[in-house]
């Protein structure tokens, strides 16, 4: 099965090269207190389709969420298809595996967009990194998510490795599972690197289920003296040299006869 066509835009073709925007260790904000808690979710172990790369499937999932707008219209599947000059059965397994993770409901080639995708498809155009954090506040209860974190806790992996160990016992084409990996990308929970290495971004940790997810409150400190603050060591006569630095000219002088006049008093 080919799959389908069709020129991408510049913001399309950042997702089919390496994901250096956001390099390992990097921290991000936490996305969930920003964004509508999507309603529940097939729990359902599914992959994206193979019939379009991921950004034609992110352009099938745009397209949709701003078909069925804040109004929450029901939009068919054969509809986007046709603006997105995909086959309907692409436009269908997308908005399907697009439910999975919170973006839409409905089912049968109907989908209405639901608060979150509706949040992420308006924020997208003009605040990007903004739009990638509320979609990973979506995938961190995705079972994609919690199976990253357990193949990448150890080290990195490449990317055909990972994507075959999330495949793993689910039916269609291999690149599933790299369609995958790049959904993972784009929502800031992976990184992958000039070398086709994918490592774990610092949100990855949050994921259910790990041993970060829920850490207990750390035990109150036994209370400690406060330190006395710091005191300049070096000093002239009771006074620190920033003192020395303030004092008006005639008061300098009157310091500097006064240390004389005790240099000359000490015995030797």
């Amino acid at each position: 099965m080919q799959q389908d066509k069709k020129a991408l835009t510049p913001m399309e073709n950042m997702f089919s090269q390496a994901d250096s925007s956001a390099p390992a260790g990097t921290a991000f904000p936490d996305a969930s207190a920003n964004v509508t808690a999507p309603p529940a979710f097939c729990s359902e172990r599914t992959t994206p389709t193979d019939r379009a790369s991921q950004p034609r499937q992110w352009s099938v999932y745009l397209t949709a969420a701003r078909r069925s707008g804040v109004q929450r219209r029901t939009v068919a599947s054969a509809d986007v298809a046709r603006i997105e000059e995909v086959t309907t059965e692409t436009a269908t397994q997308t908005l399907r595996f697009c439910t999975h993770v919170g973006l839409f409901t409905g089912g049968r080639g109907k989908f209405v967009v639901t608060d979150a995708g509706w949040s992420i498809a308006q924020l997208w155009p003009e605040e990007e990194t903004h739009a990638r954090l509320q979609l990973q506040a979506l995938f961190l209860p995705h079972w994609s998510a919690e199976k990253t974190w357990k193949a990448l806790r150890g080290g990195p992996m490449p990317v055909d490795e990972l994507a075959k160990y999330l495949q793993h016992g689910l039916p269609g084409k291999p690149r599933r599972g790299v369609y995958l990996v790049e959904w993972l990308a784009l929502a800031l929970l992976v990184h992958r690197d000039r070398q086709n290495l994918v490592w774990p971004a610092p949100a990855l940790s949050g994921v259910p289920g790990s041993e970060n997810a829920e850490c207990p409150a750390p035990a109150p400190e036994s209370e400690q003296p406060e330190p006395e603050p710091e005191l300049e060591l070096d000093t002239l006569m009771g006074m620190t040299n920033s003192t020395l630095r303030e004092l008006p000219p005639e008061r300098y002088r009157a310091v500097l006869d006064s240390l004389a006049q005790v240099l000359e008093l000490t015995p030797a």
